[in-house]
């Protein structure tokens, strides 16, 4: 009963401070940068964890002109780290930042952002247009759905229950996406990463994307690997690999995303590597605004998550940390 009454407490205050200007003022910063993944339909016959990884075009498509009525500008990667490296005065600046490197970036989010002349980053794992990824959380989706979680299971709420305990010791096990084929075996879960082969963009892909002026394409390491895990050299030879995977198609990106990115995956103590690497910036997924302050902490950006669910006041919303660095 208390706890209850202290989330609607809670709840109530953050609605107040919602309503203060001099509350957005300080909280929504001079520009957000926006974490995307998959941009599908989606599809309600598929585990709604999965599916959350997704933002519809239609939902993209209110999104980005909700956000122009309203005042905001999208801005390239270079052009917010410009400003910031250079003290440019700016405001209600937003930036589009795509993780992993999937097929539908293309085909469906790329005519949108073309459509509406938005800028954008597509970090790619190079595992993916490599052919040598591993998208296991497909490959176990799909086990559990055909199997129904070894019939013991009947709705997609159960077997997503299932998949939430098999996922968790699937990363506790894993260092990276690699090497987590092998523990999907040892619990009995089998398919053919193969299978998901079309669900990347291919290098044709990026090439043709790469020509675009409003495509950014970024480095989001070969294996998508957990930092905390690896040494700072493993780190580092990660990168290097899908660096030079970029340089064999005559690529070469400026910008860098964290695997992960949260500080259970990646701790401040691996930040560095980035900067030392030569790369701009590097993005993690640490919710937060961007600030003049951030000049400072280019390789350490926060990120606000978009879905389906997002709305511009997710960005001017009171969080425990004004300005995030680490």
């Amino acid at each position: 009963m208390q706890q209850t009454l202290r989330s609607a407490l809670k709840q109530y205050i953050i609605e107040q401070l919602w309503r203060l200007e001099s509350s957005r003022r300080v909280f929504e910063g001079n520009a957000a940068i926006l974490m995307l993944h998959r941009i599908a339909p989606i599809d309600s016959k598929k585990l709604p964890i999965n599916e959350a990884l997704k933002v519809s075009p239609d939902f993209l498509q209110a999104f980005i002109k909700e956000a122009k009525d309203k005042g905001y500008s999208f801005v390239s990667l270079d052009e917010l780290t410009h400003n910031l490296t250079n003290s440019k005065s700016f405001s209600k600046l937003l930036c589009i930042t795509i993780d992993d490197g999937y097929k539908d970036n293309l085909t469906h989010g790329y005519p949108i952002f073309e459509a509406y002349r938005v800028p954008f980053c597509v970090y790619v794992c190079t595992s993916f247009p490599e052919s040598n990824h591993n998208m296991w959380w497909f490959g176990l989706e799909d086990f559990l759905l055909a199997n129904k979680g070894g019939g013991q299971y009947r709705d997609l709420a159960q077997i997503q229950e299932l998949f939430l305990s098999l996922r968790t010791q699937i990363i506790q096990n894993s260092t990276s996406y690699t090497d987590s084929l092998a523990i999907c075996q040892k619990l009995g879960i089998t398919y053919n990463p193969r299978t998901y082969d079309s669900l990347a963009l291919s290098w044709e892909d990026i090439a043709q994307l790469a020509t675009s002026p409003l495509a950014t394409i970024g480095n989001h390491t070969h294996t998508h690997p957990i930092f905390n895990r690896l040494t700072p050299q493993e780190v580092t030879n990660d990168i290097a690999q899908a660096q030079e995977f970029f340089k064999a198609h005559n690529l070469a990106p400026k910008h860098f995303a964290y695997p992960f990115g949260g500080k259970i995956e990646v701790d401040s103590a691996y930040f560095g590597i980035p900067q030392e690497l030569g790369f701009v910036s590097a993005t993690t997924t640490r919710m937060g605004s961007i600030y003049p302050t951030h000049r400072d902490f280019l390789h350490a950006l926060p990120r606000f998550m978009l879905t389906d669910n997002f709305t511009l006041r997710h960005i001017y919303r009171p969080r425990r940390q004004r300005i995030v660095t680490s």
